[in-house]
């Protein structure tokens, strides 16, 4: 008897599915442990991919940087009243993928007033429909934007 109930557990247990602790895979070296950060693909931005009407918050209701392929700028700044301050200028790509804008402040009359000032952008990604990278005026903290080209036809 004790033969028979030996010879039964030996027989279930042969036909037991293996312990996931002791299974491996064939080549448990292969692959990565984890998901590894991808880098993003070099790039040379193409300045022409800029022109256009870009919305940093990406509706399109305003438009916050406007470039125009002669090398003009306008930029629109509002402020957390509601205000909205009009800059002009110009733009001119450099190198590694970034962009330098000179502008004036608009008075109301729409005439340059004050001193220059100086924005960059740093193009992160190639152009397309979204504009990815830091913007700052020199000198202070640059802002991250993923801005959306605004169709032309809406433009007032």
């Amino acid at each position: 008897m004790r033969f028979l109930l030996l010879s039964m557990f030996a027989v279930l247990a042969a036909c037991a599915p293996p312990s996931p602790q002791t299974e491996q895979p064939e080549d448990a070296t292969a692959g990565s442990s984890g998901v590894g950060r991808i880098e993003a693909e070099a790039f040379v931005l193409a300045p022409e991919t800029l022109v256009g009407l870009w919305s940093f918050d990406r509706s399109c209701a305003n438009y916050d940087l406007v470039f125009a392929a002669d090398g003009s700028v306008q930029h629109y700044v509002v402020a957390a009243d509601g205000m909205t301050t009009s800059h002009a200028g110009t733009w001119a790509a450099g190198e590694g993928n970034r962009v330098d804008l000179t502008m004036r402040v608009l008075n109301p009359e729409g005439a340059p007033s004050g001193d220059s000032l100086i924005y960059h952008l740093d193009v992160a990604a190639p152009v397309s429909d979204d504009l990815m990278g830091d913007f700052a005026l020199d000198g202070a903290p640059a802002a991250g934007i993923t801005a959306r080209r605004c169709p032309e036809e809406d433009r007032d």
